[in-house]
């Protein structure tokens, strides 16, 4: 049985998508190098109590923002990792639903990576 897009057989990629590679990561998947800074500890203690109110509502939003894109990673990731195990399950049973739930499985994870790319 040929099998052009499957979880459970590596494909090698196309000319387009060597010429075109993916974009670099999102920033907010890289770690911070120091976690438990002084000096930002301090900013984050005392310089609320010098900033305006406009300023404060704004920073508010940012941090957000940036929790609801930390959020939509990690249900980027979770959808690729249901589609894995969506194959991995389905592969021990009858041919056909062998067949579906890994073509479910890459549709499943091509979503993810959209989802991924998109944040």
């Amino acid at each position: 049985m040929h099998r052009t897009y499957s979880m459970r057989h590596t494909r090698a990629p196309t000319a387009s998508q060597l010429q075109n590679p993916p974009p670099p990561p999102s920033s907010t998947k890289s770690g911070r190098l120091f976690k438990g800074s002084f000096v930002h500890a301090l900013r984050r203690n005392t310089g609320g109590a010098f900033r305006p109110d406009l300023a404060k509502k704004l920073s508010q939003l940012i941090k957000m923002e940036k929790n609801v894109m930390r959020s939509l990673e990690a249900v980027a990731r979770e959808r690729m990792e249901v589609a894995q195990q969506l194959s991995i399950w389905g592969e021990a049973g009858d041919e056909d639903v062998s067949d579906v739930t890994d073509k479910l499985g890459v549709l499943l994870y091509e979503v993810g990576e959209l989802e991924d790319d998109y944040v």
